[in-house]
């Protein structure tokens, strides 16, 4: 079953590593090794690059040591599950728990319109946030390209879901 939704509806928990076994089972890697949100879904998004996403039914799921074994509906031998592999799972944003006032999803910032300080005026918007190796805010210009923040800086004079500022812009285009 393929599926199109916004991107910013969908949250990525975990990528999908090599088949385990030959019943069908995969590897799966989240990215929060605290977090078991992804396991308590019955549907996960599947993306792999230059593939249409895809719905996915959760039959199982058990610690595999670092990993997480997983087994999908539909998934039955190793040749199925092998073209699972390199996936991304997502879990729609709604199901993510509460944060306390103040915080936010990275999800949540992704899109949102970003003002220049001394103008107010708008200059682009949020593209991405990078987590690896360092936090950095990546914004899309409306005048062309792109631009990498350091997260926690003193170019971003507020970040928050319904707005960004950021201050000496010219400074960081690439």
């Amino acid at each position: 079953m393929t599926e199109r939704v916004a991107a910013d509806k969908w949250v990525t928990l975990a990528r999908v590593g090599r088949p385990h076994g030959i019943r069908g089972e995969v590897k799966v890697q989240t990215f929060n090794d605290a977090s078991t949100l992804l396991f308590t879904q019955e549907k996960l998004r599947l993306r792999r690059k230059g593939q249409a996403p895809r719905m996915l039914e959760l039959v199982g799921a058990r610690p595999g040591g670092a990993v997480w074994i997983v087994r999908f509906a539909g998934v039955d031998d190793r040749d199925l599950a092998a073209e699972l592999t390199h996936g991304q799972l997502s879990v729609p944003r709604s199901v993510l728990p509460d944060l306390p006032s103040g915080e936010f999803y990275h999800v949540d910032i992704v899109g949102v319109e970003v003002h220049d300080q001394d103008t107010d005026q708008a200059i682009g918007k949020v593209r991405h946030i990078h987590d690896q190796p360092s936090d950095l805010l990546e914004i899309r210009l409306l005048d062309g390209g792109d631009v990498l923040l350091p997260m926690g800086s003193d170019y971003i004079v507020e970040l928050s879901p319904e707005r960004v500022v950021v201050r000496d812009l010219h400074d960081w285009q690439v």
